[in-house]
Order: C-alpha cells, then structure tokens, then sequence
C-alpha cells in the first residue's frame, strides 16, 4: 500500500518521493489521534527540499547501507545500520539520495501530539535536533512497542499509545532539544574547548577507515549528541559534518600524489563505501575528480 506520511514540497504542495515506498503494516486504520505508525520497503529515496508538517523518526530495521545526504554545507557520505534513527522536526527541509534498498520503521507524531503529551511547560526558543543515524536504544524500544501495537491491531486500545508518547514525547524533548539548556540559561560560548576539538581529530583520523556517526563523536567527549552538535559549530564556524568532510578530503589529495596507491584503495582508506562515492563526493568539494587531480599534481 502507498504511504499515508504527508510528504510536502516547501512550497506546500505535494511531494512525489514517497512514491516508492511500499507499506506492508500502517496504524492508518487504527485513528490514533496525532500518530502514524508505518512498516515497509523501499528500492530508493530521492527527497529534495521535503519537510513533513510532523515529527519524523525512521528506523532502518535490516541493513547496513551507503548513502549521500545533501546539506547547506555540501554533500556529506553516510552509513546507515540496523537500529539507526533519522530525527527530523516538523517543516524542516530534508534532502538525500539514498540510492539502495532499505527496510524502515516510520513514527509520525504530530506537533500538537508531542507538546500536549509533555510533563511540564515548555521554554520559548525550543530547537530540536535534526540528525540522521542516532543510535538510542530508548527510542528504539519505544518505536518497537508502537510497532508491536498495530500488528496486534491496538487490541490495548488507545490508553496505551497514549501512555507510550507520554514517554516518548518526555524521552525525547528532554534528550534531543536544547529544553535543559533554555531553563539553565547557559552562555552562548560553547562549552567545548581546544582539547576536545583535539580528542575528536584524534578519533576520525583513527577511524577514518571505518562508518564515523556524530553519535561515535559525541560519545567520545561524553555529551549527548543535540550538545556535541551545537557546540562544535561553536567552537570551530561549521558542523562536524563539514569537519569530517574536510578531513577526509585534505587527506585524500595527500595520498593522491603517491602514484603507488590505487584511487579504490584511498577510498576505502579514508571511509568511502566506493569508488564512485570518492570520486563525486571529491569532485563536489574541489571541482576535480580524483584522476584529474593526480594527473595535474603529477604534472
């Protein structure tokens, strides 16, 4: 069956890129007030400038998949694993290319849903965050029993769900918004310093071989990912996303002068799933793809 989740231009009408995604179990039918709950396939997902008017959280439920995401700042390459959780808050734009077969979980809670389910009264100012391949064995579990829910077809009745995004919406809010840093009013100056800049550098030229998640950063420093995000883009002018991305980048021209080594190798070298991921995400950032750049230095 064809998605109910309202995928939106920016303009505000309709996208078309939910189209290919096949949904083989939907809490459509069950009326939950404020809450979509989708199962299902897809060969591929292209959204370009797409929000949702909802609380967006996917979860990858199967495989381990290479992808682009497109960014202000550029292209950034992804790895997305089973477990992982893509967070988008409502009207922000999201663009990507994920170009492989994926299996997903899909929570939509609407705006109105999540504030209304909260314990408290919420600042003025909240940001959510925005981040792709969060690893949260919470929101894991609590995306499961909503899961396990409709296929039972909400035989618990709507006092379950209800309870389930009174949690939810307190987890998350809590967890993945500046909520503690709007009642602590605490300074515009990041909290992070020249050492912990340094201790991040440390791990991705250590791993750089390897799938680096901001999670995989944000533990290193042992603050939680909406922090790690927002106070390196204060201490350093950009995202760590751009960071990683100029890492990768400046290392890749250095190990494109020794004629010795294949392109392939430094690809796999420096992160990429594949040849053709270094070549387009290298050209993006220097306007050369990594042939030409070997053939000009080594002139």
């Amino acid at each position: 069956m064809k998605t109910n989740i309202p995928f939106l231009m920016k303009s505000g009408e309709k996208s078309n890129c939910g189209d290919p995604l096949d949904i083989s179990l939907s809490s459509h039918h069950l009326n939950w007030d404020g809450v979509l709950v989708e199962k299902g396939t897809s060969p591929y997902f292209y959204p370009k400038d797409v929000v949702t008017p909802n609380f967006y959280f996917a979860m990858e439920l199967k495989v381990t998949y290479h992808w682009l995401l497109e960014t202000k700042d550029g292209t950034v390459p992804s790895i997305t694993e089973p477990g992982d959780i893509w967070i988008n808050p409502p009207n922000t734009p999201f663009t990507h290319n994920i170009d492989v077969p994926c299996n997903f979980l899909i929570i939509n809670i609407s705006e109105e849903k999540m504030v209304k389910s909260f314990d408290g009264i919420l600042p003025k100012g909240l940001v959510f965050l925005n981040n792709y391949n969060i690893q949260d064995t919470t929101l894991q579990n609590l995306m499961t029993i909503l899961l396990n829910e409709v296929e039972t077809g909400g035989h618990n009745g709507t006092w379950l769900v209800d309870k389930i995004i009174n949690v939810f919406s307190n987890y998350f809010i809590r967890h993945f918004s500046n909520y503690y840093d709007l009642l602590n009013k605490k300074q515009e100056a990041s909290i992070l310093d020249e050492n912990d800049f340094n201790k991040v550098n440390n791990y991705i030229h250590n791993h750089l071989s390897e799938g680096i998640t901001i999670d995989d950063l944000a533990d290193e420093l042992n603050i939680s990912k909406f922090h790690f995000l927002n106070e390196f883009k204060k201490l350093t002018g950009i995202t760590p996303y751009q960071h990683l991305l100029k890492v990768r980048i400046d290392l890749a021209k250095k190990a494109l002068s020794n004629l010795d080594k294949s392109i392939t190798s430094i690809a796999y070298d420096l992160g990429f799933s594949d040849n053709s991921h270094f070549s387009r995400t290298f050209k993006k950032a220097t306007g050369d793809s990594p042939k030409n750049y070997r053939e000009k230095k080594s002139r």
